[in-house]
């Protein structure tokens, strides 16, 4: 791994093969005070998304951001770039009915295109792999939860391939499966490069980017630092889990927990044997679900995770558990094909207990607006270029439907008693599978 030095020594201790592509941008405090139309506070995919639509339409910005840009959930991610995240199209139906599904799944699509026309539009070097997306059952029992998503996906019009336990083996190579629900237009990509990319696109577009500038508190005319402040109209936090430390969400933001690993090269002939039909970004049918795809230089990605670390309070440092997990996991489903991971990390993504994203003003300061909750990387894009538009244009339909505030299966008063980990574990449970 490259020797990086941040101030913080933020990858000193980090073993994310992202990091290993590029040292970050050498980082910029604020120092006194700034003023701006708009200050964003989070230098992640929701932030930097924001922060380029608002940029775009000719409004002074500034972001700032406590470590560095891809630091957070944004630049240790898996680099699904799918619409389908923490939950499948099946379940919007079947809590939101068809109508309203569809809106939420043209949001997130659109989140797809910000990425990918950014990337076009930009020349960001991150890694960018054109790789359609199988949602893939482990037993024939599962199966019943692939057919559903395709017949969901079908009803609405969108374009899907339904596998069976007869063909799935010519898209995976492995005889584990039971089947497997196909779609395209889904692309994987190196997210903490594309953070650092879109860092330079608003830098060379005049964005001041205040890096290791942590918020101390936002108000109704600006965020604060240790050592500084930017005064600013409009006020956009997306800070994804830790929004609570900023703002009246402590019940309504949790996170969830997972492991990814990278493995050493694969052999030319093994990586065609794992995808014979070409790369493709898959996840599989478990509660806590395994899911892979091919990074580059011919590396597979793996990641999981377990119920005893998923709802965690704090992240665990325990990766070797993990190693041997995934390693186990691969072998099983396809012993034909040495594999070993070279670098292993977990990462933690802030929830709402419904798993769809939380957004909203806060109301004794309406001009202050949170952002977070997001469940992939293009939810967080959608999600920026949303609070930017609420700015430009007054946009609103979807306030209600995201909005903090909205009912959720378990409330407040038996979250107190539950406990949140098992608030959100039985909550997410009933999102997904019920």
């Amino acid at each position: 791994m490259a020797d990086i030095h941040t101030p913080n020594n933020l990858l000193r201790d980090n073993n994310v093969f992202w990091y290993t592509a590029q040292d970050p941008a050498p980082p910029r405090a604020l120092s006194g005070a700034v003023r701006a139309d708009a200050v964003i506070v989070g230098g992640g995919m929701t932030g930097l998304s924001c922060a380029q639509k608002l940029r775009d339409a000719g409004l002074a910005v500034v972001v700032l951001e406590r470590d560095f840009c891809g630091a957070g959930a944004s630049g240790k991610t898996s680099g699904f770039i799918t619409p389908d995240s923490e939950i499948v199209l099946s379940a919007v139906i079947a809590s939101r009915g068809p109508a309203r599904a569809k809106r939420i799944w043209e949001f997130v699509l659109s989140g797809v295109e910000v990425i990918r026309n950014t990337i076009g539009r930009h020349g960001i070097a991150c890694d960018y792999q054109i790789q359609d997306s199988l949602f893939i059952s482990n037993s024939r029992a599962a199966q019943r939860s692939v057919e559903e998503e395709h017949r969901a996906r079908a009803s609405l019009g969108y374009t899907s391939r339904l596998y069976d336990m007869n063909d799935i083996k010519s898209a995976v190579g492995s005889d584990r499966y039971a089947g497997g629900v196909r779609f395209p237009d889904t692309f994987g990509i190196n997210s903490y490069l594309y953070c650092q990319g879109l860092r330079a696109v608003l830098a060379d577009a005049g964005v001041p980017i205040y890096e290791g500038s942590g918020v101390t508190r936002v108000s109704h005319d600006g965020a604060r630092t240790a050592a500084g402040a930017v005064y600013a109209k409009h006020v956009i936090v997306c800070t994804d889990r830790f929004l609570p430390d900023l703002a009246p969400l402590r019940k309504e933001i949790y996170h969830v927990q997972t492991f990814l690993g990278v493995s050493q090269p694969l052999a030319d002939r093994d990586a065609r044997r794992v995808f014979p039909d070409g790369n493709l970004m898959v996840w599989d049918t478990d509660l806590v679900y395994n899911y892979f795809r091919m990074a580059g230089q011919n590396r597979i990605l793996l990641g999981g995770g377990d119920l005893r670390y998923t709802y965690a309070r704090a992240v665990s440092a325990n990766t070797s558990r993990f190693k041997k997990r995934l390693e186990r996991y691969f072998a099983r489903q396809f012993p034909q094909i040495p594999l070993t991971l070279e670098y292993v990390w977990p990462g933690m993504l802030g929830v709402s207990k419904d798993l769809l994203p939380i957004m909203g003003p806060n109301p004794a300061m309406p001009n202050v607006w949170y952002v977070g909750a997001a469940t992939g990387l293009p939810w967080a894009a959608a999600l920026g270029v949303y609070a930017a538009d609420r700015i430009l244009s007054g946009r609103d339909e979807f306030d209600e439907e995201f909005s903090w505030r909205r009912r959720f299966f378990i409330g407040p008063r038996l979250q107190t008693l539950l406990t949140t980990p098992l608030t959100y574990a039985v909550s997410h449970g009933i999102a997904e599978h019920l």
